[in-house]
């Protein structure tokens, strides 16, 4: 190398990097990034709350469709009529059998009347009692007059000795027909849906969300079909 010269470091041709760290967040960043969390949970809350209250009437009115379901199946399997009721503004509804004669089962009119008052002091038994949701009553409901009903209900005007106001009886019969019949469920928004149930066939189905106001101005005296 030539005198004089200097020597110079070769060059990676890379651009130089600060290796210095960013320090931690300021008590200002985590503050306004706080203040946006709660804004967004602010925003969406209504709507999940709504949601999720929707979905727990919707599940309410499943209930019902199911136990009706239920208590239709059970009618056939037992040979004997299952009676359902429900508390007029409450969340209980309950199921129990009536202990009738042989002719009462066999889905005959004329016959069932005639036996309804054969053991009176056993006329029911083996009661289930269920709630809906909490939050979910009964907001209306009402079920056709039925010739084969009528033992049944005026035994348990006679029997009732409970504090709580219970609907008419909605029977199922082991020839497969019940009751013509429908109840509202409502939550504390006033949101309701109707379940019918064709007595016909002891088949039942769930209507669509509405107004609680809505679906009772919709509903004429003494109507329960659709």
């Amino acid at each position: 190398m030539p005198r004089g010269s200097v020597k110079h470091p070769k060059s990676s041709g890379q651009p130089k990097t600060s290796c210095r760290a960013r320090g931690a967040f300021s008590l200002m960043e985590l503050m306004v990034v706080l203040v946006i969390m709660v804004l967004a949970a602010a925003v969406a809350m209504p709507a999940l709350t709504g949601s999720l209250r929707a979905q727990r009437l919707k599940s309410a009115s499943e209930t019902m469709r199911i136990e009706w379901s239920r208590a239709h199946v059970k009618a056939m399997k037992s040979g004997r009529i299952q009676v359902f009721r429900f508390e007029v503004s409450g969340r209980k509804f309950t199921l129990q059998p009536w202990l009738a004669a042989d002719e009462a089962t066999e889905g005959n009119p004329i016959d069932s009347v005639a036996s309804f008052g054969t053991a009176p002091e056993t006329a029911l038994d083996d009661c289930e009692t269920k709630e809906l949701p909490e939050g979910i009553t009964f907001a209306g409901g009402d079920a056709k007059f039925d010739t084969r009903a009528y033992e049944v209900e005026d035994f348990m005007m006679q029997n009732n000795t409970s504090a709580e106001q219970w609907s008419r009886p909605i029977l199922f019969y082991p020839d497969g027909s019940a009751t013509d019949s429908y109840v509202i469920v409502a939550d504390e928004k006033q949101a309701a849906i109707r379940v019918q149930l064709r007595g016909l066939t002891g088949t039942s189905a769930v209507g669509e969300q509405a107004l609680l106001e809505d679906l009772l101005a919709a509903i004429r005296p003494g109507e329960v079909l659709p």
